[in-house]
């Protein structure tokens, strides 16, 4: 377990957020600066948008030694688990239980349902921070935002804390409920704010259950891609947060995220037991 390491073992757990947040910094810092050197300042007053878009694709390439280093593990892990099975065994991915589209419609309710919760609670209206963080991320136009958060943010996101992090921990902890409930605790942190960071613990969870239940990291990136595209159009087309929003929505959606996650849930730990 994680308890009683020291600072280097700690280090080597975190590394990946740790680096990606270097990364991104320096390369924001850069961009921003030649941009607005070479009389580009415009680009940056949109949100700060493209420039944060770079800096992310930037921060994830930093990443590349430790992705190739992960998948290489993965690897042997997945042929260690074919030698260990049973002659007429098979390695359970879960595609059989949730279908992509099955996952569409899952990913949209939750994030929905989830953001009712957190608007309701009152907390949105008390944070200032998060008010300030909602201004910046609505003030580019449809298409750009979808790209950097339907797009971009979700794909680079997922490779952080799902791909790296959530595999590091699981591996740390020695089991996958660690893995999963700590990097859904870091993704939260990470979000900077009580508001999105409750959010994002929240989907954080559901995200990596629906990882380790696909066995599939296109999964996980749908699922967040989707989220991501439902709340970002919901909030710039008024006619699209009518729909969503609607009081029985809530409901509806509700129980789609309670059935959902209990599948998920069960259909899991049959995976892990089965280990």
């Amino acid at each position: 377990m994680i308890r009683g390491r020291g600072m280097s073992e700690v280090w080597e757990l975190i590394k990946p957020l740790a680096v990606y947040y270097i990364g991104y910094y320096v390369i924001r810092m850069v961009v921003g600066t030649l941009l607005a050197g070479g009389g580009m300042s415009f680009l940056i007053e949109e949100g700060s948008s493209i420039v944060n878009g770079i800096a992310m694709v930037g921060g994830c390439g930093v990443l590349l030694p430790m992705i190739s280093e992960e998948r290489e593990k993965q690897g042997k892990e997945r042929e260690r688990q074919k030698r260990e099975m049973p002659e007429n065994g098979e390695i359970r991915t879960g595609r059989s239980v949730l279908r992509y589209p099955a996952l569409v419609v899952y990913a949209a309710a939750s994030v929905v349902f989830f953001n009712i919760v957190v608007s309701l609670s009152g907390l949105m209206e008390q944070s200032d921070l998060y008010r300030q963080t909602a201004a910046r991320q609505y003030a580019v136009s449809l298409g750009m935002g979808l790209f950097l958060y339907a797009g971009i943010s979700a794909v680079v996101e997922e490779v952080v804390f799902r791909f790296l992090l959530y595999n590091r921990l699981r591996r740390s902890g020695g089991r996958e409920a660690f893995g999963i409930v700590a990097s859904a605790f870091l993704f939260g942190v990470y979000h900077g704010n009580i508001v999105q960071g409750l959010y994002a613990f929240a989907i954080g969870l559901l995200i990596a259950l629906v990882y380790v239940h696909f066995d599939n990291f296109l999964a996980p990136v749908l699922f967040h891609g989707v989220g991501n595209g439902v709340i970002f159009l919901s909030n710039m087309v008024p006619d699209v947060y009518d729909i969503v929003f609607a009081p029985v929505m809530f409901w509806i959606f509700g129980l789609i995220t309670a059935a959902g996650s209990f599948i998920l849930v069960r259909e899991v730990r049959k995976k892990i037991s089965a280990q």
